[in-house]
């Protein structure tokens, strides 16, 4: 009888050999940090040091995701040229170029002044920060000045900023 129903189970249990596969591939990373330091940088120029809850490293598409960080660059004396914080963001490991996320500040120490948007993209080697044309972007000067607008493109190397649209704010020189 224990035999027979042993069979019987057997027999009526199969392997589904054929289900469908979903369309959508699943990205896993290569490395997957947790509360980790990076530091990024080549010869000849200050290495920027970012600090994530998470980051995730996709070595086949030379990319690196990061949750909740803060990064900063420094100069030869130690003194921080930049510094800023991101919700998330997007990098390229190659050019390091970002897509920064959610609650950005980027604050530049040596003109004094600190970007806020939600969503900027930076573009290493021209060390250019911008939006998209309807993203609202604000920058903070010392003393309480402030400017904002949408459409924000700012070289970092020339200190030079513009916006799209019509710019709002008070700026005393």
């Amino acid at each position: 009888m224990i035999l027979a129903s042993l069979i019987f189970l057997l027999s009526s249990c199969t392997m589904e050999s054929q289900v469908p596969l979903s369309s959508k591939a699943v990205d896993f990373p290569d490395i997957s940090l947790t509360e980790a330091t990076y530091v990024l940088g080549r010869s000849g120029e200050s290495k920027l040091t970012i600090i994530a809850d998470e980051i995730q490293i996709f070595e086949k598409t030379n990319r690196a995701k990061l949750t909740s960080l803060q990064f900063f660059q420094l100069d030869e004396e130690g003194g921080a040229l930049l510094s800023g914080l991101a919700d998330s963001a997007t990098v390229n490991t190659e050019t390091y170029d970002a897509q920064l996320f959610g609650n950005i500040l980027v604050t530049q120490k040596t003109e004094d002044f600190t970007i806020e948007a939600q969503q900027l993209l930076w573009l290493n080697d021209e060390q250019i920060l911008q939006s998209t044309e309807d993203s609202p972007v604000s920058i903070l000067f010392d003393g309480g000045q402030r400017l904002e607008g949408r459409g924000f493109k700012g070289n970092l190397k020339t200190s030079t900023f513009e916006f799209s649209s019509k710019a709002e704010g008070v700026l005393l020189k």
